[in-house]
């Protein structure tokens, strides 16, 4: 019986050293991920991308990333995904994502259950027909709020950094009430500028800018002026 039983161990411990040789885990640190497309430099025509990449051996699934306008100074993490190998065998070697307009950086690693490779990373820009980012908020400098003038000719200025690809225009708000009920003119900025002459009184404004695709950003900040 004690015969028996050492045999049967051995037969088990035999089988165990079998699985263990045959479940090896393959080193793929050293593998890159060869970027088929969008490669560094692309510039994307259609707001719909698809993302492709060879086969890399041994690998179980692919972490693909998208950032803009790049991941050391990233505004936004558009994608951030795992491409995992599915019930029956098969591992996907793309993904197709929708970006607005504007510079983006992706990159993609290939894993399995020990292993990772380094990140292979590209740049490429978006300059389709469906425009859904907004401009940026602009940023109101002169003249600086609560301030007051002799000189009716007053010169407005903000920043506002521009969006990749897309023209845009600001439009200058000017109101006679707090409430910004009492619109007093409107007219386009130039330059990040405008200049009008006013009479005596105190004068509330706003800026928002525009896109060619009528995407519009948020208002700035209110700024009061008072014409002496």
């Amino acid at each position: 019986m004690r015969i028996k039983l050492i045999i049967a161990c051995i037969s088990i411990l035999c089988v165990s050293i079998a699985c263990e040789d045959i479940l090896e885990v393959v080193d793929i640190s050293n593998e890159n991920v060869l970027v088929l497309a969008p490669l560094t430099g692309a510039v994307l025509n259609e707001n719909k991308v698809h993302f492709n990449w060879e086969r890399v051996e041994e690998a179980t699934a692919y972490k693909i990333q998208v950032a803009t306008p790049n991941f050391s100074n990233a505004n936004q993490i558009a994608l951030d995904s795992v491409i995992a190998i599915d019930t029956v065998g098969v591992i996907k070697t793309t993904i197709n994502s929708t970006l607005a307009n504007g510079l983006y950086e992706w990159r993609i690693k290939a894993l399995n259950s020990d292993y990772e490779t380094s990140f292979t990373t590209n740049t490429f820009t978006i300059q389709g027909e469906n425009d859904i980012t907004p401009p940026n908020t602009p940023v109101l400098v002169a003249p600086t709020n609560d301030s007051s003038q002799d000189e009716t000719t007053v010169n407005f200025s903000w920043t506002r950094e521009d969006i990749v690809g897309t023209a845009e225009k600001d439009s200058i708000y000017i109101y006679t009430d707090e409430s910004l009920q009492t619109l007093q003119l409107k007219a386009l900025g130039a330059n990040k500028a405008f200049s009008t002459t006013l009479t005596a009184g105190t004068y509330y404004w706003v800026v928002q800018a525009f896109d060619a695709a009528e995407n519009a950003s948020d208002d700035s900040a209110t700024f009061k002026v008072t014409i002496n």
